[in-house]
């Protein structure tokens, strides 16, 4: 009978025992779903070295959306803010916190490094 190997954690010893794997996958378009709550607008704010988000709501009323951002955000890390989202209801779904939480990863490290930073696009490092 063959032993599970152990993995020493930095915290704890863990049992390896797999019983699946599994190829992660993910299509921008087919997979994405609207959360419900809202939206968020990203930037972030280089001069008070902070990240603004912006939350909005959206209605629609005939063929005409409207759009309204309700709250403003702001902190200088991207754990901070997403789980400030959270705290306050602003998320519904575990989708859009996954989202979110990276997409104020890129903000924080764009506002680390003084890279542009445009949502939902990759961050571009300039080789010299």
């Amino acid at each position: 009978m063959k032993k599970n190997p152990i993995i020493q954690g930095r915290w704890y010893k863990i049992n390896k025992k797999i019983k699946r794997r599994i190829e992660a996958k993910y299509h921008k378009i087919k997979d994405w779903v609207m959360d419900p709550k809202g939206y968020f607008l990203i930037a972030i704010d280089i001069k008070k070295k902070k990240l603004r988000v912006g939350y909005c709501i959206f209605k629609k009323l005939g063929n005409k959306p409207i759009n309204d951002m309700v709250s403003i955000i702001s902190g200088k890390t991207a754990i901070e803010i997403v789980n400030t989202l959270i705290k306050h209801k602003y998320i519904s779904s575990h989708q859009h916190a996954a989202d979110m939480g990276i997409e104020l990863c890129k903000a924080e490290l764009a506002l680390k490094y003084k890279l542009d930073y445009i949502q939902d696009k990759d961050l571009e490092v300039k080789k010299n």
